[in-house]
């Protein structure tokens, strides 16, 4: 699709929100939807503006790559729910966002473009002993290559799935078993990383105090690529690294629930493990841990949090990298919980299987892979929303991004001069914005 075709949809899109705004003015208040039969959809638009320090990702040493832009953006959205009573609840939202940077340079320009977000669940009979629930989840990206370029990288996830519930009365015991199927699809210069993945999952919930509960869950999946290799990280399409067919199954248990009317835990530990087509398999111990206290007034739903994830993930640098993740937040209502305010911090270690393969020759020369590559990154997220009047809110979002590795990629070659092509990075993110609601 070319930018002007995208343009074009975009200004549709636009359109079609502002006709929905105005021609729900004649049958309710702002904020209280557009109801019809059993549902109510809120139409909506957001605007906003602001500023990426970092577009590709490039290092704090390597000034000639930085590359900073003001940006615009534009997201029509709408949500639909039905009123509470009947067999069937489905709740639902759709987005498309058109993201416009502005700038002289050719590759800065080349990086606007249009993203969409769809999510959705039908639930039957969700207060009954037995429940269903459909959900679909769909997400277009357009986001930017860690390096300069006037290639962009779009990539569409989907993902639809059904989960059956049995919790007879008074809930004290529920088991949901649930199977999904996704699928990654990238644009041309990614797309041998196209794969699908087969879902199963099991959640088994017993409630042996009134607010305290004993959890297990199972999550087995069967990763499958459509190609053998893909291009290396960073590098030329010419240079090819393997894609490995996985099959990760994850197997927890642990407790969660209230200590008090205020504070409350979550302790779940076990084990996964995950067989790869060819290289290294993996296997470790699992660990999540989460925490938060509420204060204040309950009903703002003010609190702090605090929580530690021990895992591992499939990954394009290597088959695995396994990953300590640590993070506090705090988010607080103010002026009748008008204002809100929230803020996070997140740390997290990667360490990555062994790549078993030390360079790649291209046409353009021989990249040299580290030897042992592992992130360390970083991030902090704040934003406040200010409720002007119903269905009319103005905010602000910052967003902090670091990789402080010290891996690098070796490029050397006959007709270009030796350099390193580093991983390490920080970014920096701030929008300002206001939305409409209907």
């Amino acid at each position: 699709m070319t930018i002007r075709r995208i343009q074009k949809t975009a200004v549709g899109i636009c359109v079609t929100a502002v006709v929905m705004l105005v021609a729900a003015t004649a049958s309710a208040e702002w904020g209280e939807g557009v109801r019809g039969g059993p549902f109510v959809l809120h139409p909506g638009v957001s605007l906003s503006a602001g500023f990426d320090s970092n577009l590709f990702y490039s290092s704090p040493s390597d000034q000639d790559r930085m590359y900073q832009a003001p940006e615009g953006v534009l997201e029509p959205r709408l949500s639909i729910e039905t009123e509470e009573g009947g067999d069937w609840d489905l709740d639902g939202n759709a987005a498309v966002r058109w993201r416009h940077l502005f700038s002289d340079d050719d590759r800065v320009r080349a990086q606007s473009g249009l993203s969409a977000d769809l999510d959705a669940t039908a639930t039957w009979n969700a207060e009954g002993a037995f429940s269903l629930r459909f959900s679909e989840e769909f997400t277009r990206t357009h986001e930017t290559p860690n390096y300069p370029s006037i290639q962009s990288i779009n990539r569409i996830y989907n993902q639809a799935g059904i989960m059956a519930g049995l919790h007879p009365g008074g809930r004290v015991l529920e088991t949901y078993v649930s199977y999904d199927f996704a699928l990654h699809r990238y644009s041309e210069r990614l797309s041998r990383l196209n794969r699908d993945a087969h879902q199963f999952g099991w959640h088994g919930h017993w409630a042996f105090l009134p607010k305290t509960a004993l959890v297990a869950e199972a999550d087995h999946r069967r990763i499958r690529y459509h190609h053998g290799e893909h291009g290396g990280p960073a590098i030329s399409a010419d240079g090819q690294m393997r894609n490995a067919n996985s099959n990760p199954v994850r197997l927890l248990g642990g407790l969660e629930g209230l200590i008090t009317e205020r504070i409350s835990v979550g302790l779940r530990g076990g084990y996964g493990w995950a067989n790869y087509e060819v290289g290294p398999d993996h296997q470790n111990a699992l660990a999540r841990a989460e925490a938060s206290y509420q204060f204040g007034n309950l009903a703002f739903d003010n609190r702090l949090r605090a929580g530690y994830d021990w895992d591992f993930s499939d990954s394009r640098l290597g088959n695995f990298y396994t990953r300590h993740r640590i993070l506090a937040g705090y988010e607080q209502g103010f002026v009748e919980n008008r204002l809100r305010f929230d803020l996070e911090a997140s740390g997290e270690i990667r360490n990555y299987s062994d790549l078993e393969i030390d360079q790649v020759e291209t046409e353009l020369g021989e990249y040299m892979l580290p030897e042992d590559a592992s992130d360390l990154l970083f991030n902090v997220s704040a934003s406040t929303d200010y409720e002007l009047r119903d269905g009319w809110t103005v905010g602000a979002r910052y967003r902090f991004r670091a990789n402080f590795t010290d891996d690098a990629i070796e490029v050397a070659g006959p007709d270009i001069a030796d350099e390193q092509l580093l991983r390490d990075y920080n970014r920096h993110h701030l929008l300002l914005s206001t939305t409409l609601t209907y």
